[in-house]
């Protein structure tokens, strides 16, 4: 069997892939705008602001079990924990954590909604570093930028819509397998064709999908781990001599056939303006913890809360598109959720709380308080209107006397580009994580640390961040 593309290519390195790497090899600190490295300081900010309290979430304790068991060179730091491990284990661990709340960072392609890239990328560039040793922030900060840029770059391509009713790959963890492979392949200097071949061996490996998200297991943040562990696994191996499929965007079984057929893809579009805008400038960073497209809700609900008390809401109306679907449908699985992780992905869960507290808050999703019977009446108050089309979100409170309450429509949520959260609301958010890690930091410690993400690119060794003194 010719399993050569309809030019009898088979073992050649296409022109696409070919640039794809030389933009990325070619690349440097040197040639970053200020608010890309901006963005990459940020990125890296908020990845360890949201993995020290992920260290800490249900299931994080076996992860990093899973991590330390498997032995081997201490060589990167597993946050929250206090230990070290493999630079692999590492990465798969801190991942884990960084999604464990859902609190991480979303490169927006619309106002409805987006898929993360950061909290992967920045982790897995982060434990490699420290791995690898004598690395310092300027590289890292380049990595992490390209790393996103290039991961924006393939998810921009697609056309289509990736919604989880016109595909059930999860574009959040399918496309972090490629844009980790970039960021770690960047910061331990590979040559072009080592590149290339790491590319081609994650290809071997990407995957990543919608169902645990479905049946509220803890799986679902695994499969970011699974992506950082194989990308680094696919740089090593490239670094001994491996080699892999080059033809892994455009081949006949290349990324984009293999996962998106029905889809339309603009292979122009991966390289259009590349080394003149950086994509990572797009990435915004959670407002709330829960299912990026209940955020324009939240924040329409809060801007009607001071306007009702909470016993005379009789209804809550909830106008959105289809994109809502998951996070309001199956309806009984969501008004009723079962544990953390569904509640993770209740709208009408996360709008209970909003209503009834003023904000969303990690504590709202203990398993113990999902089951609370005054959130749940809430909850089921909760009416969702779905519609293709519709620019903004919008809520109504209808009262027990009949009075409708309407919200201002709200298309860009706080945590979007054109909405963003600062990076003081960054650091004030990591400091009111220190305590929720196993092993807690000190206030000194994460001053420490925070200081030292800060200022990152004047650091000589990225091994800096997480010691001691």
């Amino acid at each position: 069997m010719n399993f050569a593309d309809g030019h009898g290519a088979a073992l050649r390195t296409p022109d696409l892939e070919r640039r794809f790497v030389e933009y990325i090899h070619g690349t440097s600190y040197a040639d970053l705008p200020e608010d890309t490295i901006d963005a990459a300081r940020r990125t890296l900010l908020w990845s360890v602001a949201i993995a020290i309290a992920g260290a800490g979430a249900q299931g994080s304790d076996a992860i990093a079990r899973f991590a330390l068991d498997h032995g081997g060179r201490e060589d990167a730091t597993i946050i929250g924990i206090g230990r070290r491990a493999p630079a692999g284990l590492a990465a798969f661990a801190n991942v884990c954590f960084a999604k464990a709340h859902e609190y991480e960072d979303k490169y927006w392609l619309d106002t409805d909604g987006g898929f993360a890239m950061g909290f992967a990328v920045a982790p897995a560039v982060l434990a490699a570093a420290e791995a690898e040793g004598g690395i310092d922030g300027q590289r890292v900060l380049a990595a992490i930028a390209l790393g996103v840029d290039a991961q924006a770059r393939l998810l921009s391509a697609i056309k289509s819509d990736l919604a989880p009713t016109h595909t059930g790959w999860n574009s959040t963890y399918l496309f972090c397998n490629y844009g980790a492979t970039v960021g770690v392949a960047k910061v331990l200097g590979l040559s072009e064709a080592q590149m290339l071949d790491a590319l081609g061996l994650i290809h071997a490996q990407a995957a990543g999908n919608f169902q645990g998200q479905m049946e509220g297991v803890l799986g679902i943040r695994l499969q970011g781990g699974f992506a950082v562990r194989n990308a680094i696994a696919a740089v090593e191996l490239a670094r001994l001599g491996i080699t892999g499929a080059h033809q892994f965007l455009t081949g006949r079984f290349g990324f984009y056939k293999l996962h998106f057929p029905n889809h339309t893809v603009d292979y122009d579009d991966i390289l259009r303006d590349a080394g003149r805008v950086f994509l990572g400038t797009n990435l915004g960073f959670k407002g709330y913890p829960c299912g990026v497209v209940a955020h324009p809700i939240l924040d329409a609900v809060r801007q009607l809360r001071p306007k009702a008390a909470l016993k005379d809401i009789r209804k809550i109306k909830v106008y959105g598109t289809t994109i809502l679907g998951i996070m309001a449908e199956p309806r009984e699985q969501r008004l009723n959720p079962r544990n953390a992780i569904d509640a993770q992905f209740s709208l009408p869960w996360v709008i209970a709380c909003v209503l009834r507290d003023g904000n969303l808050r990690l504590s709202h999703f203990d398993d113990a308080l999902v089951r609370n019977a005054e959130y749940l009446d809430i909850a089921h108050k909760v009416e969702i209107d779905m519609q293709e089309g519709r620019k903004a979100a919008t809520v109504a409170f209808e009262l027990a006397d009949g009075t409708m309450l309407n919200s201002e429509p709200v298309e860009f949520c706080k945590g979007h580009p054109e909405n963003p959260v600062t990076t003081e609301e960054m650091v004030d958010v990591l400091r009111s994580h220190l305590p929720l890690a196993p092993v807690p930091y000190t206030a000194e410690e994460g001053d420490r640390i925070i200081s030292r993400l800060l200022a990152i690119s004047e650091l000589s060794d990225v091994r800096q961040v997480f010691q001691k003194s």
